[in-house]
């Protein structure tokens, strides 16, 4: 969205910080939203939650290029847009894949969440193509079009919510030497927290240790994804220029999540996940000391290896603690906590530009907290608590 910000302050005569408002409210409403689609999902399904906000998000896009004022931008993207999107998230494919796969379940989360770089990686330059060939509205409408046209026939084509009475990679075979429908049926694996309601989780100290470094998180990439474009052009960087270094960011994630999901087969996640965010911290720190293009370059190389990494670990290590039967519900509140610290981001940082006509100090802001993060992360004790390391066979949980 970052690259419909300065065109829409331009053409519609609004404030940067009118829209970087609506942004953040679209972020917050998100934020609550995760927890309607992760109920939605343990009850109804990943492939209907998912085709439904799929199509959700086409319409509301195409409303998106017909906006006039700033009262149908809130309704559309900051409200409606932003509740469908939310169906469309980590939330509810992680929580569809965690019922699919168990021994690589991080390495699979990984290659999902590839899916999440390679997308802004080709649609941030060319959504900024189309802007500068065309306008900001013929831009909306051809995205539009990618997702009604061809994401949600996919969706509702290809998605299965279950692996149909059969699991393909399973460590159950390796614990009884059995492979046969009758012991699926009847045992799974189960580790020290495995909930049978999403309410137990509450009262442990991982769940909250995870969110914590989520919040981060969402502050950490939230705050870039809506104002690296305008940071660079204010430092006279081309649209296209900017648009180009932070997709190219966009796909070495690629590179840093499939990383993560190799690391975390091998060693304990949550130290993967504490590196991680050092990483990042590390990029925060290159961008501000260094400046300029080379230090956006600088800080694209870094913090791509950084940036989604995190998601498919944190899903990884909550499906891996607590098991799958609340998992809509509760990768919704730790991806809560996620958006609540992105929509603050994006708000303060809007504000803090506003009053110093610069983005140094809330980047700065954003970049300290990551030492939370990755401390939060290294403190979860995994050995004790994932069923990778407290593992049994046991009755399924009803």
């Amino acid at each position: 969205m970052g690259v419909f910000v300065t065109p829409m302050e331009a053409d519609m005569q609004w404030s940067r910080n009118d829209i970087t408002r609506v942004l953040s409210l679209g972020i917050f409403v998100g934020a609550m939203s995760f927890l309607v689609m992760g109920y939605l999902f343990d009850k109804y399904g990943g492939r209907l939650v998912i085709s439904i906000a799929l199509a959700m998000v086409g319409i509301s896009v195409v409303f998106l290029s017909r906006v006039n004022s700033i009262s149908a931008f809130i309704l559309i993207y900051g409200i409606f847009g932003s509740f469908a999107a939310s169906g469309v998230s980590f939330v509810t494919i992680h929580s569809l894949l965690a019922k699919w796969f168990y021994r690589r379940r991080g390495l699979v989360m990984s290659l999902s969440a590839t899916g999440g770089s390679i997308g802004p990686f080709l649609f941030a330059p060319f959504s900024a193509f189309l802007i500068e060939t065309f306008d900001w509205r013929t831009a909306f409408l051809v995205v539009s079009a990618v997702i009604l046209f061809m994401a949600v026939p996919l969706a509702s084509l290809f998605l299965r919510d279950d692996p149909l009475g059969k699991i393909p990679d399973s460590e159950m075979d390796d614990s009884t030497g059995q492979n046969n429908e009758d012991v699926v049926e009847k045992v799974q694996m189960v580790g020290p927290l495995f909930t049978k309601r999403w309410k137990e989780a509450l009262s442990t100290s991982p769940f909250w240790q995870l969110s914590a470094a989520y919040l981060v998180c969402g502050i950490t990439t939230n705050i870039l994804s809506v104002h690296f474009v305008p940071y660079a052009e204010d430092q006279g960087v081309p649209k296209i220029t900017a648009a180009s270094i932070f997709g190219v960011m966009m796909l070495l994630n690629s590179v840093g999540v499939l990383s993560a999901g190799i690391l975390s087969q091998h060693f304990s996640q949550n130290k993967v996940l504490g590196s991680t965010y050092a990483l990042r911290g590390i990029a925060y720190l290159t961008l501000l000391s260094i400046g300029g293009t080379t230090g956006m370059w600088a800080f694209a190389f870094i913090a791509g290896m950084s940036w989604i990494a995190t998601v498919s670990v944190t899903s990884s290590l909550v499906a891996d603690i607590y098991g799958g039967k609340n998992l809509g519900m509760l990768n919704g509140m730790s991806n809560m906590a996620h958006q609540i610290g992105g929509a603050l981001s994006v708000l303060v940082a809007g504000e803090l530009q506003a009053l110093t006509g610069s983005y140094e100090i809330p980047f700065a802001i954003a970049g300290a907290t990551l030492v939370f993060a990755s401390l939060a992360s290294f403190s979860v004790k995994e050995k004790k608590y994932s069923y990778r390391y407290n593992k049994v066979l046991a009755p399924t949980l009803s």
